[in-house]
């Protein structure tokens, strides 16, 4: 923990630029949030690199604000838009149906599996 605290202090955010391009949020259970944002992030070294970043807010007990619970960040490689074809080995789309839970009851999921 000391040394992740130690590196994100080193990054010197007071220098950097943020550009949002997407914002999206749902609520969830108890009046929670679920936001996923996307955009670009330029370091002092000016190196601008796309990321995604959700995170899960939850109520405070004042019914006002909001605290976060969990939080993801993650860079995204840039990478080549490419036509994806037969010769890509790609598997077909594939039907799945989970087992009934407390959030997926009664749902049916279509994944294309890699």
């Amino acid at each position: 923990m000391q040394e992740i605290k130690k590196l994100i202090l080193s990054l010197d955010y007071k220098n950097c630029v943020v550009e949002i391009q997407t914002v999206d949020s749902q609520e969830s259970y108890e009046n929670a949030v679920m936001v996923i944002v996307t955009g670009f992030f330029a370091g002092k070294d000016s190196d601008r690199k796309r990321f995604t970043q959700a995170f899960f807010l939850v109520p405070q007990e004042d019914g006002t604000t909001y605290f976060v619970l969990n939080d993801i960040f993650r860079y995204v490689e840039e990478s080549e838009n490419k036509k994806i074809s037969d010769a890509d080995n790609i598997a077909p789309p594939t039907h799945v149906t989970p087992s009934p839970g407390r959030f997926m009851h009664g749902f049916h999921c279509f994944f294309l599996l890699l």
